[in-house]
């Protein structure tokens, strides 16, 4: 089951508490202001359907006027004939007072103007206060150009615009005057400072703002655009209201629970910090305190860390239990190094005596054949083989040892098996004084010597050591009649191999030496295929670096009660 730890839940707890009604918060204050500000956009929304409801309904009776004036009224139809014709001259003045006392019912737009263009006669019907003269001037000197106004169009004079739109019969050309200005006026009530009022033109692809300042294509997203189309002009109306103002157009209301709900936000750090300081920092020198204690330090004590009282007590009773208790643990260390330093000479010694038998025999073999010589040489290897063996206590031993002895094996065995094997080694020579355990290498190289050779035939037997950064790889390789399947992987699970001749723990041994040497920094892998030989990889930390790691533990849990981790 897995546990976790007290300040992980305590942060868990307190986030599981403080997020979700920091989120509610949120919500609801982003809520209301999205409300707020769909209330303030449909406000404006419908102040500018009024705005152009107004207009168009203007629009619509002056253009039906006009067009009755141009399509059925035939007592404008003297219009047709030259400038000098008096016809022509009553219908002229008939058409201007008729437009003069429409302005009276019409007080929206600023003026009519009428074009005959067979005449060259252009003419403007005006209320004063809202087309000036010079206004007037400059309105039909563009009117006496060829410019098509049946798509109206905005012209500016002195800073006032006007809009024009015409309406065309075989002779005469009829249209109106609006001052959008007053457009403005009439809506910049309704407008905040920020707010912009446009009118855009989709058939010229004019857009013109009632501001100093315009929105260029690249500001678009920083705006909310309402848009309002004219029926009866190819116009529409368009406010812009900037994003970031909107905030300031909600209620104090929400304003207090937004500002409340960032406030916990900013907050939310320095509640961390104060927990941490008065809570989490605490338990984390008690939860360092017992870790050394667990990693064997019994000389270690807490110091005071708080000035809480119930830490207060902890502090004390645990210095108390340690004091009373540091004999027992001394005592009990003691016994368990000395019981592992016992095991690992048991396990020395079971690698020694199989071979005593088969070397006597061998001794005997060879004074019944008469080989004086190599019972010699047989002799003082096999005595240099049990020295070794035998009377090395050391925990570690130099490779080059380990190496001198290996070769000393072979001597004893290639009298038995003469031209079976030969050894190679590979081994840098900045390698020969790292430290490793005793016969860890001899061991495989004795096995592949004993349940590798394959009758008639020499084998090879590989041994390379290489060094990685602080880790040693060794590999024993041969190239003979390799390992059962089933035998392989009774092995490589770790289990004593028992059949007719009796149990077999020399690998179990090796193993079981790695670990207790390295912990769990220690590798050991195997693989063979039969026929073709059986390869031994074994990786184990350098004897410095294992040195160094129990120096380096207290600093590291030091250092982690200070940062309060």
């Amino acid at each position: 089951m897995k546990r976790y730890t007290l300040k992980f839940q305590i942060i868990l707890l307190f986030f599981l508490i403080s997020l979700p009604a920091l989120a509610l918060s949120l919500a609801a204050s982003r809520v209301n202001m999205k409300e707020a500000q769909e209330q303030v956009v449909n406000a404006k929304q419908n102040s500018m359907k009024m705005l152009v409801k107004q207009y168009d309904t203007s629009l619509e009776a002056i253009e039906n006027y006009i067009q009755l004036t141009l399509y059925a009224d035939n007592t404008y139809a003297a219009l047709r004939f030259g400038e000098k014709d008096s016809r022509y001259q009553q219908a002229r003045v008939w058409l201007r007072d008729d437009l003069d006392n429409l302005l009276k019912y019409f007080p929206l737009a600023a003026g009519f103007y009428v074009r005959i263009p067979h005449n060259n006669d252009i003419y403007i019907v005006k209320q004063l206060d809202k087309i000036p003269l010079e206004a007037q001037e400059f309105l039909e000197e563009n009117l006496s150009g060829e410019e098509d106004y049946s798509n109206p169009d905005i012209l500016e004079c002195d800073g006032v615009q006007y809009l024009l739109k015409s309406y065309k019969s075989k002779y005469v050309e009829l249209g109106y005057i609006l001052q959008l200005d007053e457009l403005w006026e009439q809506f910049r009530n309704s407008m905040e400072i920020q707010d912009m009022l446009a009118v855009r033109l989709p058939g010229r692809d004019k857009h013109i703002f009632f501001s100093e300042n315009t929105v260029g294509n690249d500001k678009m997203s920083r705006y909310t655009i309402l848009e309002e189309n004219f029926s009866h002009v190819d116009a529409r109306l368009e406010l812009f209201l900037p994003t970031n103002s909107m905030a300031g157009r909600i209620s104090v209301r929400d304003r207090l629970i937004l500002y409340s709900s960032i406030l916990l936000l900013v907050l939310l750090p320095i509640f961390m910090l104060l927990l941490r300081q008065v809570f989490i920092v605490p338990m984390n020198h008690i939860s360092c305190a017992m870790q050394e204690i667990l990693n064997g330090n019994t000389e270690y004590r807490i110091q005071q860390f708080s000035k809480t009282r119930e830490f207060s007590q902890i502090e004390q009773a645990f210095n108390r239990m340690l004091n009373y208790s540091q004999d027992l643990k001394i005592e009990a260390y003691e016994l368990k190094l000395e019981k592992e330093k016992e095991q690992l000479i048991n396990l020395k010694l079971q690698i020694n005596p199989h071979l005593l038998l088969n070397s006597l025999n061998t001794i005997y073999s060879l004074t019944m054949n008469n080989k004086i010589e190599e019972i010699r040489d047989f002799s003082i290897n096999l005595s240099k083989y049990f020295r070794y063996a035998l009377r090395n206590t050391s925990e570690f031993v130099t490779i080059q040892s380990e190496i001198d002895f290996i070769k000393v094996y072979s001597k004893v065995q290639k009298i038995r098996y003469p031209n079976a094997f030969y050894i190679m080694f590979d081994v840098d020579e900045e390698l020969m004084e790292e430290r490793i355990p005793p016969l860890i290498i001899q061991n495989f190289v004795e096995n592949s010597t004993k349940y590798a050779l394959k009758p008639g035939e020499e084998i090879e037997i590989l041994v390379i050591i290489r060094k990685s950064d602080s880790t040693l790889r060794i590999s024993i390789c041969d190239s003979g009649r390799g390992i059962d399947e089933k035998l392989l992987e009774q092995i490589s699970c770790g289990q004593i191999i028992c059949d007719s001749r009796g149990r077999h723990v020399g690998i179990w041994n090796c193993v079981k030496r790695l670990h207790s040497f390295y912990g769990e920094e220690a590798r050991f892998q195997i693989t063979s295929r039969k026929g073709e030989g059986t390869q031994v990889w074994i990786q184990i930390p350098c004897r410095s670096n294992v040195e160094e790691k129990d120096e380096g533990r207290k600093e590291k849990c030091d250092e982690s009660v200070d940062s309060g981790r």
